[in-house]
């Protein structure tokens, strides 16, 4: 072949190669949003095939009956053709494929791009993430050489190489499994060095009488973690992980690169979709106050069951010291059982029930806020608060007993209750223009949490209505608790958006069987479309309730 046959392939090659790489970002994004755990960006996949594959099977077909017809040409024109025609031939094929595959998937790309930063959590091109876009590189690259190699000295070779790429394309989730895989045990060295970084820093002098302080629960564990920094900042310079931070990473980023030692309280979040997560995140923080928020059925898809869920859980109260402080609400289910094991120090705390340790009375619930009477060990404490809804004031009492702990005052409690400021997408009204009131419970939901919602918009006047794609992550049991959803807002909600019509499906079952009106039953197929729907029918006086919004990677 001549020197610019050679050189025009190379450069088709070279550019097919970059486009495929500027088509990663797309899965990159959604393996960042499954924690770039393999096992769960595969059961992603697999779940998921449309929004992994579908977007590619248009433009992979066209590209591929293209190169089809180019190889056809190749064998049965070229051969009878005179040199000049056949290498003119050959360019003119070249640049054909160049533009049937690229000009699409840049488009493409620049598409998703624009997509990914109007997502509700946007990719971030961490250090880790810019890891994976190498490893990406190292696969199809592998990939392509394992697939060309058979035909290596041919002029079947030079035709191939830009198509490989242009296939690969349609696999990209394929591909992001194995660099996943690859990349693992680079990050588990990695993740291993910034664990004994962060160990390094709390054993210090200088954070040698830091308080720290773990929480964990199924729901709850934000929340509370915001209220808990607000009351003992009345007496303490406090440090919390921010906004949603629970992993290992999360809690060893906010370690090394905010912690100060001026900082007297540590408040450190604790999630997991697996055993051993939180038991890895207490080797190195080391907390010896841990708070139970909550046991339910969050994240049964990766749990399992219930049992692996209390044992994960349970692996912050195991890891603290002899002499540690045990903080547990009296939900007379699985923390009341963890409670009475427990032979440290411990404080319960429930919303109405003498025997726990803090309890409240007097509790008044209403679209304002709430106020109640605390009932603690060192006596009674007058609390009003912004927060909406039940749960919020079983938040506080758990972050009160925390704070008698530490020897805050009735006075300094009351003061940081009434400072709780609403947490972002946490029943959060976030607006009340146009004489209608937008309540933001987008945050993940959860059966307890969903239930709770409604009750909090039934204490508001005016039609409700309510926009929800249900709930996700519940495992097998994600129908029946979606099913019971639709059943609890039939009693509650006038209007009800659905979001996705077949993710919605066992909530429209729930509200039928409850002899919901149809005519106030919507179903459309995105968030766009429900807040469209939304200004179609909204009237001065409504209340709408956002009840979560999936995550990027679960939109159908």
């Amino acid at each position: 072949m001549y020197i610019f046959e050679l050189f025009l392939v190379g450069v088709i090659t070279y550019g097919a190669f970059i486009v495929y790489m500027m088509s990663v970002p797309r899965m990159l994004h959604f393996a960042q949003l499954e924690g770039y755990k393999e096992a769960d960006f595969f059961r992603w996949v697999c779940k998921n095939p449309k929004m992994a594959f579908l977007k590619e099977v248009p433009q992979a077909i066209g590209t591929a009956i293209v190169y089809g017809l180019c190889i056809l040409i190749n064998a049965k024109l070229l051969v009878h053709l005179p040199e000049t025609s056949a290498r003119f031939l050959f360019e003119v094929e070249c640049i054909v494929l160049a533009f049937v595959y690229m000009i699409p998937n840049i488009v493409k790309a620049m598409k998703s791009k624009k997509e990914r930063k109007q997502a509700k959590k946007p990719l971030v091109y961490t250090a880790r993430a810019k890891r994976l876009m190498f490893w990406n590189a190292i696969t199809v690259i592998l990939l392509s050489v394992m697939f060309l190699y058979p035909y290596q000295g041919t002029p079947m070779f030079y035709l191939l190489k830009p198509m490989i790429y242009s296939l690969f394309t349609l696999q990209l989730p394929v591909g992001m499994v194995i660099a996943l895989f690859l990349a693992s045990p680079t990050e588990t060295i990695i993740k291993d060095s910034y664990i004994r970084k962060a160990k390094w820093k709390l054993r210090k002098k200088a954070y040698r009488h830091l308080i720290k302080i773990g929480i964990t629960g199924s729901y709850g564990k934000t929340s509370t973690k915001f209220i808990l920094d607000t009351i003992l900042s009345q007496k303490y310079h406090v440090l919390s992980t921010p906004e949603s931070y629970n992993t290992t990473f999360g809690n060893i980023k906010v370690i090394r690169e905010q912690l100060k030692p001026e900082h007297q309280v540590f408040i450190a979040e604790m999630g997991a979709r697996y055993r051993f997560e939180i038991q890895e995140i207490c080797d190195f923080v080391k907390p010896k106050i841990g708070i139970i928020t909550s046991i339910g059925p969050q994240h049964l898809e990766s749990f399992k069951k219930m049992e692996n869920i209390v044992k994960a859980k349970k692996e912050l109260i195991k890891a603290l010291p002899h002499d540690g402080v045990v903080v547990l609400p009296n939900d007379h289910s699985y923390c009341s059982e963890i409670f009475k094991e427990e032979k440290r120090k411990k404080y319960s705390y429930a919303l109405d029930d003498k025997k726990s340790d803090v309890y409240a009375k007097n509790i008044k619930l209403t679209s304002e806020g709430c106020s109640f009477v605390a009932v603690t060990p060192i006596g009674e404490i007058k609390c009003v608060s912004k927060l909406l809804g039940e749960h919020s004031v079983k938040n506080i009492l758990g972050c009160i007993a925390i704070a008698i702990e530490l020897g805050l005052t009735k006075e300094e409690i009351a003061r940081g209750v009434a400072q709780i400021m609403p947490v972002k997408h946490r029943l959060q009204i976030v607006n009340r223009s146009n004489q209608i009131t937008v309540i933001d419970d987008a945050f993940n939901s959860n059966p307890e949490g969903s239930k709770e919602a409604l009750n909090v918009l039934k204490r508001f006047e005016g039609r409700k209505i309510i926009i929800t794609p249900g709930m996700v992550e519940l495992g097998s049991s994600e129908y029946q608790y979606n099913y019971e959803f639709g059943k609890q807002m039939a009693d509650t909600v006038d209007i009800a958006i659905l979001v996705g019509k077949k993710r919605s499906e066992p909530i429209a079952k729930g509200l039928r069987e409850n002899e919901f009106d149809e005519m106030n039953l919507y179903v459309v197929d995105s968030l766009k479309s429900a807040t469209k729907k939304l200004e179609e029918i909204s009237q001065k006086g409504d209340v709408v309730l956002f009840e979560n919004d999936l995550p990027d990677n679960y939109n159908e």
